[in-house]
């Protein structure tokens, strides 16, 4: 030990040459002092491994075995995904300022009652992916100011655990429930997140109990997403009155009425977000949410509700009038939807946002659908609902012979509407919106092929992405509403059919605000010198990807432009009228 301090002295000793010799010399030098650690050559030190970052430690996917002896001053480690097979004892005993152990992703077995001896200040530990098996009853009261534990994916059982005298504040855990059998939790008065998701550790609980977290007072968030869940008891989070966040999302044999007897309980909570995904079957019939599910919600807090892929079909008139008037957000993609008495009852919603991308997307036929032991829901029917829902809407014979225009109700508070990938086939004829306050629209990945319009009354829209539809035409009227319109993206279309006709620059001449517009991939050959001639606050121009040989459009008014992509087209050249006002645009800009 004492001939490597020498060594490290003599090695780091400030050199007395000069000239090119001395740079190269200090370089040595400085490399020569780094390979002596604590008197340890590192050809055998473990931690030369690691990065060493004032009192931060970083060790992960080293191809570590063993836990080193470490320097006192830490205050992170992070040994994951090592091979790492037992923490010995006191291996941690002179770190009494480390807060943060991670030793995840290793082959950890056992836990003995010293095993993290010293380590009062931790207040995470991250034990997560490993083989541990046997867990001595007082390995973690050394934790004395543990807040944070996540133990999943390991044989131990879970809920096995000793916590006396540790006040955890977030619980990540394996959840395991034998068959006929119900499980409550152990007392841990202070714990605000419980997190017992099979998507990230092992959970297997076919029914929760009223008792389950009566232990557990000052829970705020729980997810027991993909559980294998199918009946949830009422009563099973009255008591909860913190309760802010649950998820409850793929537990495919929970149904809806597993689903009403959690609304029955959320009134006594302080609820703003649940998750109800996929809480029904890939390949069952359709369903329909009734009031009955829906009824208790209007007397809480919810704000934002998921309630994707559930095949719902319909919805029973009145049922959306249960919606609690703090509620803003709605992500309902991957549905049934079809025409129904309940159109009538969305403009009396509160949401402000809405998402009800990819209806009607087929699923994988080879996932296995879930056993379930509950069976009862009413499911009816699937139809050509998605036929019926438009043209009911959009396309009602008796309404085009009136020549009446179609009356469509927006909720009145909604800002932002996704309507992406829902295979529609249809022309967009004229059409009149209920008054709102819609800023955002994403149609993008859909059929509209004939945009006809006028949409009436989209006045405050700033932002619409139409791309993707194999639209063939564009109407002069069509954005004659959008006069606050910003950002428009109709990429990836067949406007090169229309847009060379528009001599007169009619089809955006009310867009004067537009700052950004994609018209990439559009097969456009030419585009007529007055195409945007009221563009004048406009900054990105995508004309990209098209079959421009000759640049025919006029930018010289156009004070602001900073972005313009002309790029994969057929040009041989830019002509001087065009580098000119790309020139007068860089004045401008200076």
């Amino acid at each position: 030990m004492n001939d490597h301090k020498k060594l490290s002295k003599s090695l780091c000793r400030r050199p007395e040459s000069s000239g090119l010799m001395k740079n190269l010399t200090v370089i040595w030098l400085v490399q020569s002092c780094a390979i002596v650690v604590s008197g340890k050559l590192c050809l055998v030190d473990p931690l030369c491994k690691c990065t060493h970052l004032k009192q931060e430690l970083d060790c992960s996917n080293r191809n570590i075995t063993e836990i080193p002896a470490l320097p006192k001053n830490l205050t992170e480690i992070n040994f994951s995904g090592n091979t790492i097979k037992k923490v010995p004892d006191d291996v941690f005993f002179n770190n009494g300022l480390l807060e943060l152990l991670d030793l995840s992703h290793n082959l950890i077995s056992n836990l003995h009652r010293r095993s993290f001896s010293g380590l009062v200040s931790v207040k995470r530990l991250l034990l997560n992916n490993n083989d541990i098996s046997d867990v001595h009853g007082y390995a973690l009261t050394e934790l004395m100011s543990l807040l944070e534990l996540n133990f999943k994916m390991n044989p131990y059982d879970s809920l096995g655990l000793n916590f006396t005298g540790i006040s955890l504040i977030t619980a990540k855990l394996d959840f395991r429930q034998p068959y006929n059998m119900t499980r409550n939790f152990w007392s841990m008065p202070k714990l605000r997140n419980m997190d017992v998701s099979g998507l990230t550790g092992i959970c297997n609980v076919k029914t929760l109990s009223a008792d389950v977290f009566k232990l557990l007072p000052k829970l705020e968030t729980i997810n027991v997403s993909a559980c294998s869940i199918n009946y949830i008891y009422i009563g099973t989070f009255r008591t909860l009155s913190n309760l802010i966040y649950l998820d409850v999302s793929l537990n495919r044999c929970l149904k809806f009425s597993g689903v009403e007897n959690i609304t029955n309980d959320l009134p006594y909570t302080s609820i703003k977000i649940l998750n109800i995904n996929k809480v029904h079957q890939d390949f069952e019939l359709n369903t329909e949410i009734t009031i009955k599910h829906f009824q208790n919600l209007k007397n809480t807090t919810l704000e934002t509700l998921y309630i994707e892929g559930n095949r719902i079909q319909l919805i029973e008139p009145g049922a959306l009038l249960y919606l609690p008037k703090t509620m803003q957000n709605v992500f309902a993609a991957d549905n049934q939807f079809s025409f129904g008495g309940y159109i009538k009852d969305v403009v009396k919603t509160p949401i402000h946002f809405v998402n009800l991308s990819n209806l009607f997307t087929p699923h994988n036929p080879t996932i296995k659908p879930e056993i379930c032991d509950f069976v009862a829901e009413r499911c009816i029917r699937s139809g050509d609902g998605h036929k019926r829902f438009y043209e009911r809407y959009l396309h009602s014979p008796v309404k085009e012979q009136n020549t009446i225009p179609p009356y469509i109700s927006v909720p009145p508070n909604m800002t932002k509407f996704i309507y992406k990938g829902c295979n529609l086939r249809y022309k967009i004829p004229l059409v009149l919106i209920s008054s709102n306050k819609v800023k955002y629209i994403d149609a993008s990945f859909n059929i509209f092929h004939s945009w006809n319009g006028t949409v009436v009354s989209f006045n405050n829209l700033e932002y619409l992405d139409m791309s993707n539809n194999f639209c063939t035409n564009i109407s002069n009227n069509f954005f004659l509403r959008a006069r606050n319109l910003k950002y428009l993206y109709v990429q990836n279309n067949l406007l090169g059919f229309v847009l060379p006709k528009d001599t007169d620059g009619r089809i955006l001449r009310t867009v004067e605000k537009l700052e950004a517009i994609n018209l990439a991939f559009n097969r456009i050959q030419l585009l007529p010198w007055m195409f945007f001639k009221q563009q004048r606050l406009l900054r990105k121009l995508n004309i990209s990807n098209n079959m421009l040989d000759n640049i025919t459009f006029d930018i010289s008014h156009m004070d602001h432009l900073i972005y313009c992509d002309i790029s994969n087209n057929i040009l041989s050249s830019l002509p001087k009228s065009f580098r000119d006002q790309l020139k007068n645009s860089i004045r401008m800009g200076n």
